[in-house]
């Protein structure tokens, strides 16, 4: 059902990576990295929100939705790892990160919530099926 805990950290992981591709994580000097600098990075903004939005919507499989909520928390690590070696590939005094280079982190934690939140809907399903 859509109205599930983890569906809605699901939601909100989905709005948050959305979030992600239109502000800039870094700002060094006058200049901002956003996510939109490489292609790398493209494909990331485009595939983690497509990735966690179709996975609300397979509540009725929730096997499979597990495998693509653990698929997103892996892209998401990639995200975060590509975003702080750019950030660090960077050599200036004036760099720092901005408020949007948490989010891949809090983003982790609410996919993990979720799986956790499936993995006992998973659960009470077998037993339910096991008393019958």
């Amino acid at each position: 059902m859509i109205q599930r805990i983890q569906s809605i950290y699901l939601f909100i992981v989905t709005v948050l990576s959305v979030v992600i591709c239109f502000y800039p994580y870094a700002e060094i000097g006058d200049r901002e990295l956003t996510f939109w600098t490489s292609g790398i990075y493209q494909g990331l903004c485009i595939i983690i929100p497509l990735v966690t939005f179709v996975a609300i919507f397979m509540f009725r499989k929730r096997i499979l939705q597990m495998r693509l909520c653990s698929f997103a928390a892996i892209l998401m690590l990639f995200q975060a790892a590509f975003m702080l070696i750019s950030y660090y590939m960077e050599d200036c005094q004036n760099c720092h990160l901005c408020f949007v280079a948490i989010v891949p982190y809090i983003n982790i934690i609410l996919t993990y919530l979720a799986i956790r939140g499936i993995g006992k809907d998973e659960a009470m399903v077998r037993a339910a099926d096991r008393l019958r």
